[in-house]
């Protein structure tokens, strides 16, 4: 259903949110002043990265995008990327991302990740492809790592199911702004 809903908008639309998307990200104080941020090769009807990781490198932020470890099943590491028509097709032909010779960066050294998933709800919980690539990266993460999931309006519901394994968001972008979400992504349910 959420697939479904993303495949309905069509590739201006999704183009034009993708825009508004990276202008929302800039809007939160948190996310404006970070050193780097970690983002992922949207493909298909994805909502667009690209349009982000061009106003983050204009900032003179340090952008990461994620590549599978080779040797190491369901594992992947955050490499520094400078220009996006260097990535490359991974072992997932569709998705892209930085050639195996570039060097990974130290997952501490990350300030924001950003988040793909098929669907997130408001407390933070995502459902991703289903591989668990993301939830493995992200238990690594030192907890003042910002995790921003990026996403449609018509992937964003009320309420989703998770597992204890499961990594939530604190945060969901969309065309229509900045959801802060209820439960943080360490499970603990925000006062404020």
């Amino acid at each position: 259903m959420l697939r479904e809903r993303r495949r309905e908008l069509d590739p201006a639309t999704r183009a034009a949110f993708g825009e508004r998307m990276a202008g929302h990200f800039f809007l939160v104080p948190e996310l404006a002043s970070a050193g780097s941020v970690m983002l992922y090769a949207a493909t298909g009807a994805e909502a667009p990265t690209a349009p982000l990781a061009q106003r983050l490198w204009e900032a003179g932020k340090t952008v990461c995008l994620p590549r599978l470890v080779r040797g190491r099943s369901g594992e992947m590491e955050a490499v520094a990327v400078r220009d996006w028509g260097a990535l490359v097709p991974g072992p997932f032909q569709a998705i892209l991302e930085p050639p195996a010779h570039w060097p990974a960066l130290t997952p501490k050294l990350l300030d924001v990740v950003v988040v793909p998933g098929l669907g997130f709800d408001r407390a933070g919980r995502r459902i991703g492809q289903g591989g668990g690539y993301y939830d493995r990266f992200l238990a690594r993460l030192p907890q003042r790592v910002i995790r921003v999931g990026w996403a449609f309006g018509v992937q964003v519901v009320d309420e989703l199911p998770a597992d204890p394994h499961d990594q939530g968001v604190d945060m969901v972008i969309t065309e229509d702004g900045v959801l802060t979400c209820s439960i943080t992504s360490r499970g603990v349910r925000r006062t404020d």
